[in-house]
């Protein structure tokens, strides 16, 4: 066996290095921030049909239907998340939590994600994924025990 000069060796070196930054690259980027501060991307979510809600504190309908979304994602069937529309902090949202008994996880939607949805134009807007992540839904306004009926039924035919 010959010997490695030392300029194969960096060769080497840099090689790996190049492969590691391109297997980083390939990471998805975190699209969300939850309220411990840790990140997440909507990947991490799929598995099972995701109802995505964009809220706000100032949003009566906002509030009047978080018991509701709390009741859904309580029943397993789909998993419920609330995204806060306007800037916020991890300490914030859990104080949000506290203060109107939200109970589905509550997130920060990050200025770089890459969604498969628009950000909404008016609020309450929800957004029901199927159990890849592909947008399926989009319902704007607050959802009444009518439009949750409908959202069980679409859930269980976009379950695999």
């Amino acid at each position: 066996m010959g010997r490695v000069s030392g300029r194969a060796v960096e060769m080497k070196r840099i090689c790996w290095l190049i492969v590691a930054a391109l297997l980083g690259a390939c990471t998805p980027a975190p699209q969300f921030t939850d309220g411990t501060g840790k990140n997440l991307s909507l990947s991490a979510l799929t598995g099972k049909p995701l109802l995505v809600n964009y809220f706000a504190p100032w949003c009566a309908p906002c509030l009047r239907e978080m018991p509701r979304l709390n009741a859904l994602a309580a029943e397993g069937q789909i998993a419920v998340v609330a995204i806060n529309y306007d800037p916020t902090t991890p300490a914030e949202l859990g104080q949000l939590a506290t203060r109107y008994e939200i109970k589905v996880p509550l997130l920060i939607a990050n200025a770089d994600a890459s969604l498969p949805f628009p950000r909404p134009g008016a609020l309450p807007t929800s957004y029901l994924l199927d159990s890849e992540g592909k947008l399926k839904q989009t319902l704007v306004g607050e959802l009444d025990q009518q439009q949750i009926e409908m959202l069980r039924a679409a859930a269980s035919s976009l379950s695999h």
